[in-house]
């Protein structure tokens, strides 16, 4: 120990700010004495701790360790009124509990000194981005009357909008936080939307008039990735004549997949147009690797940037590629007579199997392990319960995550298919495991779980990676791709930031276990770029949708003829504005077949009789809306029945239904496993009727009204939204939508609106005394996991 104290000491006295090895030394050590619990016992090294936090200005630090004050009880009062400044120089102005870093308080003032304040902030995973964001909001609070905060997901939304609530609750602000774009203008007060990217273009293209005083863009390097719903890229499940059938329908399924990156590229060229106050955040985007496109946009928006190097924890690299596992540490930290290689089998399953034994043995806490695809997720945790059976953990749970398990035996059972189900034996036995194809609230309680430690190891995709936080210290590597993608070094850096969370622990060890991804990881193969200001060559969706002025040469000659063909087309710039990522050609045909006067009767009911979700699912409406897609030669015959086939299935049974067919079909051999049946039948959930649906719908309805208005009538005030709603959350009513929220089960929603028709037409609020009042009734139709979870949701709705 008294060699770790004279190299604290010696540290700490010849610390600078500006010198990286310096500031790495002391955290390094910082880091590595904090996580011995014996070390720091000591009362000299608990001093020298709380002095090398305070002199770093990495509060995180002290306040991990408890050093709520001075640890010397013969501190000097000129030392406890010198503290007592620093810290009153960075606490927080949103909760004086919390202190800012000295790169924090930097960034919070570099915005607002910024003439305009627009900033990019470029920083570690976990550096506190969001964290950032409420005290520029709360310093604000005067000025921004309309916030728009733009999150990747829906889950981060639906995580960031509970986190928004809190803020304005316990600071007595005025805001109301608005998720949907219904709900947008209901009420003249202020607000903060909550969106992701889709949801802020049809917000923009809604309202044009709406005045947003300042956006946050998270995760801005997505504006660089094309890429489409990776989670469903799961090679693994296709059969050679699945994938030759998705190509045979790829030209029908361009306008419903085009890739997401458009998506985020486009809301953050129009935001930037029409906000003036702006803060945008990513991970490690590394400045000096911008390309030409990024640097116009920040020039041409007159956008600061500032850069956070440090990483405030220690991450420790492990080689678990080759026969031995080695821990890299730093050369200072390293001991000469316990430096040791593990060996470690070769073969990937019992690879698996050592590295989470290693890491069990030697405590070093929870464990995620990154791989590529759902499927293989399911194929390395199986393994992985059957190498280590026996570990009777079930018997160890809580009564509360027992009856959870139990609640997803019982609500996805099919003739005993729950018994087959990887998820539930994989739980069963320990292990957790998180993708995108399982129902959210799923999704939700895995993560709680393995986040108060009821299992340690949770098998993840890239769900769980892009900014869903969990508490983990390791990270397990197991794949270089995403879905059916090679991984970028932004990818790698993101997954190496979910382990060890600053402000949650000390030290986070990343585990390769595949040599690529170190070369991945030092290449220079991606740098950051904004394609629209850029010279590579721009597809329709980004021509139509950017100024002249942006656009280099090439592009410009191509808009330009892309402006003379569209002169001829009926589709009109406001109409293809509320649904300015699908290609103007594609709305052309579907407004060209609804303009039939035989296509537009069949229609014309809906137009003028009031809608609401149950006469519109009573009536079939969705078949005959994808039929004129159909028409409009936008789906193929397969995939018209398909969505039909699911729509109707879901209205008449529930996902239960859905579900059956695909486990009927794995009884009938035709498809491999238990797990893909499941799988399929959540992808059908997921992919079709919570996204693919809805975003037919919302086409339909402004084609529609276009049509109507071009045939000499006004039904501008027809609106699907209550209907997309219902496909996007599975309920039908107000209190259904908050309970989703909260990660309530859809099936469970369905049964109480399907028993108490009441709940349906009335607020969340008057359905919540509703619910007081019929109270023995409406537990009768729960079970346990879902009684426990709707008493803690209804006390703070």
């Amino acid at each position: 120990m008294q060699d770790y104290v004279r190299r604290l000491l010696s540290a700490i006295n010849n610390f600078d700010y500006n010198d990286t090895d310096s500031v790495n030394q002391l955290r390094d050590l910082v880091c590595w004495i904090s996580d011995n619990e014996t070390m720091k016992k000591d009362p000299i090294v608990s001093e020298l701790l709380y002095i090398a936090s305070q002199k770093m200005r990495v509060f995180g630090y002290n306040f991990l360790n408890h050093f709520y004050n001075d640890p010397d009880e013969n501190i000097s009062e000129m030392q406890e009124i010198k503290n007592h400044v620093v810290k009153s120089c960075y606490r927080s102005r949103v909760n004086d509990r919390y202190t800012l870093d000295k790169s924090q308080k930097e960034v919070v003032e570099l915005f607002q000194n910024s003439s305009p304040r627009r900033l990019l902030v470029s920083a570690p995973t976990s550096y506190g981005k969001t964290f950032l964001l409420r005290e520029i909001i709360f310093l604000n609070k005067e000025r921004y009357h309309n916030i728009l905060l733009v999150f990747p997901t829906v889950a981060l939304l639906l995580e960031n909008a509970r986190t928004m609530k809190k803020f304005v609750s316990e600071n007595h602000l005025n805001y109301k936080i608005i998720k949907t774009v219904d709900s947008a203008c209901e009420e003249d007060c202020d607000k903060i939307f909550v969106f992701t990217p889709e949801r802020a273009l049809q917000l923009i293209s809604s309202f044009p008039n709406i005045k947003l005083d300042f956006f946050f863009f998270d995760e801005i390097y997505k504006i660089d990735e094309d890429y489409y719903n990776n989670e469903n890229d799961d090679n693994d499940d296709d059969s050679g004549k699945t994938r030759k059938r998705n190509r045979f329908q790829n030209k029908y399924l361009n306008f419903l997949d085009e890739d997401r990156g458009k998506t985020f590229r486009i809301a953050l060229y129009l935001l930037s147009k029409n906000v003036d106050e702006y803060y945008l955040a990513g991970p490690n985007l590394g400045q000096k690797n911008f390309g030409n496109g990024m640097k116009r946009y920040i020039e041409n928006n007159n956008i600061r940037v500032k850069e956070i190097l440090f990483e405030p924890t220690l991450r420790i690299s492990v080689n678990a590629y080759n026969s031995k596992l080695e821990e890299q540490l730093p050369h200072f930290l390293q001991h000469p007579l316990k430096k040791s290689n593990v060996s470690i089998n070769t073969k990937v399953n019992e690879r698996i199997k050592d590295v989470v034994s290693y890491i069990e043995e030697k405590d070093y806490g929870k464990t995620l392990l990154y791989c590529k695809t759902p499927s293989k997720a399911t194929e390395y945790s199986n393994k992985l319960s059957a190498n280590l059976e026996n570990r009777n953990s079930l018997s160890n749970y809580p009564q509360s995550f027992i009856n959870f398990i139990e609640h997803i035996k019982k609500e996805y059972d099919v003739d005993n298919s729950a018994k087959e189900w990887s998820l539930v034996k994989v739980l069963e036995n320990g292990f957790g495991i998180h993708h995108g194809k399982l129902p959210k609230y799923i999704q939700q309680e895995i993560l709680e779980q393995f986040n108060k430690g009821v299992f340690n190891v949770l098998f993840c995709t890239s769900t769980i990676v892009e900014g869903v936080n969990t508490d983990a210290q390791n990270m397990i590597i197991l794949n270089a791709s995403k879905g059916g993608k090679k991984l970028t070094p932004f990818d790698i850096k993101n997954i190496k930031g979910r382990a060890g969370r600053y402000y949650h622990c000390f030290i986070g060890r990343v585990f390769y276990m595949n040599r690529e991804l170190i070369e991945i990881e030092n290449s220079e193969m991606l740098s950051l770029d904004f394609a629209t200001y850029s010279q590579k060559p721009l597809g329709a969706v980004d021509l139509d949708n950017a100024e002249y002025l942006d656009l280099s040469d090439v592009n410009r000659n191509k808009k330009k003829e892309r402006d003379e063909k569209a002169k001829d087309f009926l589709l009109d710039e406001e109409t293809f504005k509320l649904n300015r990522t699908i290609k103007k050609e594609n709305q052309e045909k579907l407004l060209k077949t609804l303009m039939d006067s035989e296509e537009y009767s069949v229609f014309y009911p809906l137009l003028t009789h009031t809608l609401d979700v149950e006469n519109f699912l009573k009536y079939s409406w969705i078949k005959k809306i994808l039929n004129a897609f159909y028409k409009a030669e936008l789906l193929d015959e397969l995939t018209f029945k398909k969505y039909r086939a699911i729509a109707n299935s879901y209205y008449e049974g529930g996902f239960k239904r859905i579900l059956k067919y695909e486990i009927d079909r794995y009884r009938q051999g035709k498809t491999k496993t238990i797990d893909i049946a499941y799988s399929n039948a959540f992808n059908s959930l997921r992919d079709i009727l919570e996204h693919k649906i809805p975003k037919l719908l919302l086409l339909f309805e402004s084609i529609i009204i276009l049509v109507a208005r071009k045939k000499g009538f006004n039904f501008d005030s027809f609106s699907l939204s209550s209907v997309r709603r219902y496909y996007e959350t599975g309920v039908k009513s107000f209190l259904g939508e908050a309970l989703i929220e909260y990660g309530f089960p859809t099936d469970a929603i369905r049964r109480l609106e399907d028993n108490h028709k009441t709940i349906i037409g009335i607020s969340a609020l008057e359905a919540k005394q509703y619910c007081r009042d019929h109270y023995k009734e409406i537990m009768s139709l729960l079970d346990e996991y879902e009684r426990q979870l709707f008493i803690k949701i209804m006390k703070t709705l």
